[in-house]
């Protein structure tokens, strides 16, 4: 069973273009915690829950490592609330993420 986590998450955005859109708004989640992600969930801004876990049953994001997440619904939003939940119990959000214009978001996680 996984555990929730909290954690203090740092952004990193490089500018996009129409390009990122054109790509199904994919965004680079980089873990520079100390503790694996265990789940990453978006949710756009007009949408109040969490979707699915993206990371999905038996994946983790380990320490130093990366994912390529596809955070597209279909609606055609670019802004989106990001949380990544880690194995150490910490877990953090990044809200109104556009995934349209930033192709990376790095969480760091003070120990």
């Amino acid at each position: 069973m996984k555990k929730i986590l909290a954690g203090v998450f740092c952004f990193l955005a490089f500018g996009g273009s129409a390009t990122q859109a054109e790509l199904g708004r994919r965004v680079q989640i980089v873990n520079r915690s100390s503790s694996p992600i265990e789940y990453l969930h978006a949710a756009n801004t007009d949408h109040p829950k969490w979707d699915v876990d993206l990371l999905g049953p038996m994946r983790v994001i380990p320490p130093g490592k990366y994912i390529e997440a596809n955070i597209d619904d279909g609606s055609g939003r670019c802004r989106y609330d990001l949380r990544a939940v880690l194995m150490d119990g910490s877990e953090a959000a990044q809200p109104g993420f556009d995934v349209c214009a930033n192709i990376s978001w790095t969480v760091n996680v003070a120990n």
